[in-house]
This record gives structure tokens, sequence and C-alpha cells, in this order.
């Protein structure tokens, strides 16, 4: 649902979600992380971008019987103000080598946070949908969750080591299922005069 401030809208779990984006409004950053460039690939993407939609089941009753401690524990970031662990601010720097008095990292290790961030090298503009689609008749279980939407230049250099990493340990998928999965090669805008989809004739 979205925020009462219009600030990041919060996902089934009640946290933030869709923090880290690149600046859309930074040609430079659309350029490096969003847009495709010439010698990406094929030519007819040029400045285009991929589509990656993913829907994703979460289980929320399981969710809702599990304390905010372990909760804030599993995405790294506190649920009030999705502030990153060790800072005050949503949009505070993470800081991965902080550490707490008993040496343990502050911000967890299998925490989704930390996971996705990886080196911070590889960016995706990406945006969150609440579901809901009553109950799922096999489990018993809501059948709601995020319809996950990301732009990318490269997939295979962006969201596909993002998705490695969450895949061996992160805290989350525990809690999470994904159900479907699909890419989409977006085409350029174009000019006045032109029509979408006329540099595959070019």
């Amino acid at each position: 649902q979205a925020d009462a401030k219009e600030g990041t809208p919060r996902n089934l779990f009640g946290f933030k979600d869709g923090t880290v984006n690149p600046d859309v409004k930074s040609e430079k950053q659309m350029n490096e992380h969003v847009w495709v460039q010439p010698g990406d690939g094929a030519n007819w993407l040029q400045n285009g971008s991929y589509l990656v939609v993913r829907r994703i089941q979460m289980f929320i009753e399981v969710w809702d019987r599990t304390n905010l401690k372990e909760q804030e524990n599993t995405f790294g970031r506190y649920r009030d103000t999705g502030a990153p662990f060790g800072q005050k601010n949503e949009f505070d720097k993470l800081d991965l080598n902080h550490k707490q008095p008993n040496g343990e990292d502050t911000i967890p290790v299998d925490s989704h946070v930390r996971l996705s961030h990886g080196d911070g090298s590889q960016q995706i503009l990406r945006r969150g949908y609440s579901y809901s689609n009553g109950m799922d008749l096999k489990t018993g279980s809501f059948d709601a969750g995020l319809l996950f939407l990301s732009f990318q230049r490269s997939p295979s250099k962006q969201f596909i080591p993002i998705q490695k990493r969450l895949s061996k340990m992160d805290k989350l998928n525990e809690y999470i299922s994904h159900r479907g999965s699909a890419l989409f090669a977006c085409l350029p805008g174009t000019n006045q005069g032109g029509f979408i989809g006329e540099t595959l004739f070019m």
C-alpha cells in the first residue's frame, strides 16, 4: 500500500519496498543502469530496456506470527523508518562493515538488504505492486504478495547476479515463494512521425 506521506510504498509485510533505485533524473545513472547502450547487443534495442516481471507469493500468516525483531533482521532495516540497521533515515547509506559490540555484523549476513546490495555496483530500477487473489485452495493460505517489476540495461549483469546471491541464504526466502517470472525487451521510444518498433526495420 502507499505510504501516507507519499513516500516509498510499503509491501504486505509492512516494510518500505523500493528504497534503493537509480536516480531517474540523472541521465548518467539511467544510461549506466537502465537504458541499453550501443554495443550492448541488438542495435534495435538501443535506448530501450529489459523488463523483469515476477509474481511473488508472500506467506502473510507465517510472517504475522513472527516478532518484530525477527522481521527487521530478515530485511536488515527498521520497519518504522525504513532505515538500514545502524542508521536513522531510509535513504542513509548502508554500512556493511559496521559491527555490534559483540563483534557480529550490525546488518545480518543473511538479511535481504545485505544480499541484494552486494558491492553496490548492480542496480536496477524496481517497483513492487501488492496483489491479493483470495485463498490458495491447495495450501489453504492467502494467495497474496508482490508483483515485482524491474528495468535494467542487462539482466545477465544486473538482475541475475542479484538473484543468485538472494537464492543462497536470503532469510526472506522463508516467507516468500516465486510463482512466475517473465523477461521482456522494451523497445525504445520514438520521435514525432516515427513509430514504436521502427528500429526493427533499420
